[in-house]
């Protein structure tokens, strides 16, 4: 049942015969399979359509409004709550800013707040709960759902998140770090899926610098889960020392406080928005300060590219919509300095959710479940709403 629903989120709207030739299964077993998904409210049967012999042919695709995701994502300057369909859209967000000093656990009551009204509102509307998930800072223990020493981000060392926030909400929550949650919304509802590629990697570049390397599908995490950890390559030999302990990360040097220090090391109370206007009204030290930013991003995604190969890199976070007039230039930069090959296959995309990527991307974990195990995930939805 995985392969056939899989196969029908990649290519819909498909018949049942195209599936048959698709996977290779016998007529009656999709046919049986597909009646199981309809029955489960996971599919629609829609437009027919004229085939080749001149027969119609009844459609399947996604029944995008059968369920509803909710999607928390916890981040150093604010958190987010989004309620999604099971393509991806945005039905509902909620944004709430914090001090980087709030404490853990009044985050968590202000989350659980609008979680429980979400639930609420999704149950009145006699639609069903697919699931929650979690997006928040790594790196962390996935197993036990519990963060380790996330750089940049007080107070939540060694904190038991997911225990928490199950307790809260009589949920199970699926988590992972906010950067892999922001590649899976682009691998389940944006780039990925629109350009069928599914080899890229997606950075995310705000008060932190994240990483996420999708191969054939598959999010990576490598021996330690530290694989994608883009930010703390080392790009200033014996720079700045990094919260994760190393010198030079490119987060130290490329993240928003990172190019703030840089700029005026002096005026702790400046914002990214005060260093573009000082860059629009040709100031020359904040000039100077984005060609050093510009240069080594320009440098990290060769590296990328070279090391990774990946099909197109990604980016967003809260400081590409800054950096975004730039793309052409960056681009350029990087087809001149990989491999000659490779030149042509230079791809840079925005990401797809903006501002609620990793809000997105927390959903994108439970629709991934979904489709590795949908009868495990829908056994799971049958008995909280029992």
């Amino acid at each position: 049942m995985s392969q056939v629903l899989k196969d029908i989120w990649r290519i819909e709207p498909v018949s049942r015969i195209e599936l048959v030739d698709e996977t290779k299964l016998t007529s009656g077993t999709i046919t049986n399979l597909t009646l199981d998904l309809l029955k489960a409210g996971l599919l629609k049967e829609t437009e027919l359509t004229t085939g080749s012999v001149g027969r119609r042919r009844v459609m399947l695709r996604l029944n995008e409004m059968s369920f509803k995701i909710i999607g928390i994502d916890i981040g150093r300057s604010s958190y987010e709550v989004v309620t999604t369909n099971l393509i991806g859209q945005i039905l509902d967000s909620q944004e709430v800013l914090i001090d980087r000093d709030t404490d853990p656990l009044q985050v968590l009551e202000g989350v659980a707040a609008i979680v429980r009204k979400s639930m609420s509102q999704i149950s009145e509307q006699n639609d069903k709960l697919l699931g929650i998930g979690l997006s928040i800072p790594g790196p962390m223990n996935l197993k036990e759902g519990v963060l380790l020493v996330p750089p940049n981000f007080p107070h939540w060392e060694h904190f038991e998140i997911r225990k928490e926030l199950e307790s809260r909400l009589g949920r199970r929550i699926v988590m992972n770090d906010d950067a892999r949650t922001s590649a899976l919304a682009e691998r389940w509802f944006g780039h990925s899926r629109k350009l069928k590629e599914d080899s890229f990697v997606y950075i995310t570049m705000g008060h932190g610098i994240g990483g996420g390397v999708v191969s054939n599908g598959e999010i990576i995490l490598g021996n330690n889960g530290l694989y994608g950890q883009v930010g703390h390559i080392t790009v200033v030999p014996g720079g700045e020392l990094c919260e994760c302990g190393n010198r030079g990360c490119w987060e130290t040097v490329g993240s928003i406080p990172g190019i703030l220090r840089r700029w005026n090391p002096e005026n702790k109370n400046s914002t990214i928005e005060d260093f573009f206007k000082a860059v629009q009204a040709k100031d020359p030290s904040a000039e100077r300060c984005l060609e050093w930013t510009l240069q080594m991003m320009e440098s990290t995604l060769t590296t990328l590219f070279n090391v990774y190969d990946p099909a197109l890199i990604i980016i967003g976070g809260k400081l590409y919509p800054y950096l975004e007039s730039y793309v052409p230039r960056i681009r350029h930069h990087v087809q001149a300095s990989v491999y000659p090959s490779a030149r042509s296959h230079v791809i840079i995309e925005s990401a797809s959710f903006g501002t609620s990527q990793s809000a997105v991307g927390a959903a994108s974990l439970v629709f991934g479940e979904l489709v590795e195990r949908p009868l495990d995930v829908l056994d799971e939805v049958n008995m909280a709403n029992e």
